[in-house]
Formats: C-alpha cells, structure tokens, sequence
C-alpha cells in the first residue's frame, strides 16, 4: 500500500495538499497525532481493506513536535519502502501573512506567545521531519494549480496530456441557474418547439424538435459561435491543471431548445476526441407539472 505522510509548517497547505491527493485517490486522513500514524497505517493493511493508498497528515496539532515521536516516525518510515514524508513549508513572511488573512490562531500561539515567534519555534521542532523528508514542497509562490502540479509530478501522475472531459447539460430557467458551470448560454432568443403541437410533448432528444430548432439561421450560427468559442478556450484550461468544464444551455422549460444544444454540444466535441457526457435537469419538470 502506497503510504504518503504530509507534515509541514502550519499554514503552509497542507489542506490543500490533502485534496489533491484526494483527487489522485489516496484515502486521506486529516491531523492524526505522530504516535498512532504505524498503529493507524497497519490497521488499513490488515484484514480485507481495499485502500491501496493511503495519505496521513500529522503535524505539531498532533504533538508531532516531540522528539521521540518524530523519531518513531522516520524509523517507521525507513522501514518501508512504502511509505514517504512530504514536508510543506512555507517562507515565514508568507505564513505570518496567511495567518493574518485567516485570522486563525497558530497551534503554538499559548506556548510561543507571538504570531512570527510560533512560526520561529515550530521550525524548529519539526527540523528532524524536514531532514528527513521524501520530498519538499515551498508553497511561498505556489498557486493551488502549482502545487497540484508539483504534487502529481513528484507522484508521477502528470495529467497535463490527458483530454478534458466536457459536461453538458440543459436546463429551465424558471427552475433557477445551475450552480458550478462554466459556461451558461441562453438559448431562449430561439422560437420555442412548445407553441408546435406536434413537437409539445417530444424534447431536445427528439430528432424533430433538433430540426426544428436548428432550422433557424440564428441557431446555426449562435451553435457555430459557441463551440468555437468553447473549442479556443479548452486547450488553455490544462494551463491550470483543470481536468473537466461544464458547459451549460438554458431555455424557459430545460425541455426543447437547452436540449437540442447540449444534446449537439456534446456530439461535437465527442467526435473532437474529449471525453464527454451530457445530462438533462430539468427535462420532464414541465410536463410533471401538468
């Protein structure tokens, strides 16, 4: 079982890095004390656990300060082939600044006294950490996108040639915005199939209801604009190490016109070679509702 301890100065990232990690599918645990990371380790080798790797954080919260624990936990480390510390750390300037922002208290504060004398004292206390540390990351210029970068780099998951993934869906607007998109195009400048008897109860899924819709030039184009829109913009998003988009379209209903785009958005960048899925929110609320 790949095991990863994270230690590090406070405030340095350490909750960041866990979420990346979190995401490369490390089973992550948050502020385990230093003396019970081997108990804790073992546990999840024994029996019939499925985790294959696993990220422990242990800093100073967890007296990680002691000599003898850090000691227990390099041995523990040098024991394993399996199990690597990465330290975070962070210039002291930017520590005291993160603090400030956070307004946060420093887990040394009540030993120390002063914010910068904290930060001073638990330098100290985790050099033997440090010294023996797998790897070392400064986060002082580093942006979650940078460190997600040099997180997946030093476990050599470079993702950068990996395609995006496009999510598109549809949606109503009188059934309110979708949260966490994108792009969000409103599509209800478009005739509506709805005010056609025969297109009423069929959706955007509905080879009628596309042709209808996309008869009109005004769809034509507002669809060519979009995907080259959205095909510009794609290659720039592995710039910050995102791994997907969601693209959004927008009628009244989420039944006809917001179909018939994500239904055809999807197609496109499908055969474009992106990984891609489309979902629906919103396209049986209308006719639930009658």
């Amino acid at each position: 079982m790949k095991t990863l301890i994270v230690t590090g100065m406070s405030g340095a990232g350490k909750s960041k890095a866990i979420d990346i990690l979190e995401d490369a599918g490390f089973f992550c645990v948050d502020n385990v004390p230093a003396q019970l990371v081997r108990t804790f380790v073992d546990l999840c080798r024994s029996g019939d656990s499925e985790i294959d790797r696993l990220a422990v954080v242990t800093d100073i919260r967890g007296e990680t300060f002691n000599k003898a624990f850090q000691e227990a936990l390099i041995a523990f480390k040098n024991d394993n082939k399996n199990v690597d510390i990465l330290f975070l750390e962070a210039e002291p300037a930017i520590l005291v600044s993160r603090y400030q922002e956070t307004r946060r208290m420093h887990p040394l504060a009540a030993r120390a006294g002063s914010l910068s004398r904290s930060i001073e004292l638990e330098s100290q206390m985790l050099k033997p950490l440090r010294d023996d540390a797998d790897y070392i990351i400064d986060t002082t210029a580093l942006s979650t996108a940078d460190l997600r970068k040099e997180i997946n780099a030093l476990l050599d998951e470079d993702k950068s040639d990996e395609p995006l993934h496009v999510n598109v869906s549809s949606f109503g607007f009188k059934y309110g915005m979708p949260i966490g998109a994108d792009f969000v195009f409103d599509v209800r400048f478009l005739p509506n199939p709805f005010y056609k008897k025969e297109l009423r109860d069929k959706t955007g899924n509905d080879a009628e209801v596309r042709d209808y819709v996309m008869s009109f030039d005004a769809a034509k184009m507002y669809f060519e604009k979009i995907t080259d829109l959205i095909e510009s913009v794609l290659p720039r998003y592995a710039d910050v190490n995102k791994e997907h988009v969601e693209i959004a379209f927008g009628c009244t209903g989420g039944q006809h016109r917001s179909v018939t785009f994500a239904y055809l958005t999807e197609k496109y960048f499908h055969a474009k070679g992106y990984p891609t899925s489309v979902s629906h929110r919103d396209i049986t609320k209308d006719r639930e509702a009658t």
